[in-house]
């Protein structure tokens, strides 16, 4: 009696857990090539997204205007659980935005703290709307104060260039 009572517990165990994982959003849709666009249309870069493993791994090629292209990858994480991003910092180490919003939900933040080139602290937050499958908005933020107060890095609107992929 003692062994199969052991073994109900084992198996409720497992299937509550697997129940509290929530699901995260695909991104696979942003796969192809897109426009990036400031708040009045106009045209400051492009973007190339590449699926390198489908529903968990995207790669992009940003340029924003005579810029060096920029290595961006978009990750879907195990903890915390949900999409994070990962990009090479000033010095050629890969830093990363952790999820921090909750798997599934509209809009996808991310974000991280950095020491950055003038040596001060830094926060960043990294916000993802989806407007449709041809348009997403992407807002980077900071602030140096520790949350209180933030500032805008950059507004883009990616649009996708002739259609869908």
């Amino acid at each position: 009696m003692r062994r199969f009572s052991v073994s109900i517990l084992i198996v409720l165990a497992l299937v509550s857990g697997a129940r509290a994982e929530p699901t995260a959003i695909a991104l696979d849709f942003l796969a192809g090539a897109w426009e990036l666009r400031d708040a009045s249309g106009k045209v400051l870069g492009t973007s190339v997204v590449e699926i390198q493993e489908a529903g968990a791994v995207l790669f992009e090629r940003r340029t924003v205007g005579e810029g060096k292209p920029q290595s961006l990858w978009l990750v879907n994480a195990e903890n915390p659980a949900g999409w994070g991003q990962l990009f090479l910092g000033p010095k050629r180490q890969v830093r990363e935005f952790r999820a921090m919003s909750a798997p599934g939900a509209w809009p996808i933040v991310m974000g991280g703290e950095f020491v950055t080139q003038d040596g001060k602290a830094t926060r960043f937050r990294m916000t993802m709307t989806r407007g449709s499958g041809d348009d997403t908005r992407r807002v980077l933020e900071l602030s140096r104060d520790g949350g209180a107060n933030w500032s805008t890095a950059f507004d883009y609107t990616y649009v996708r260039q002739g259609g869908k992929p």
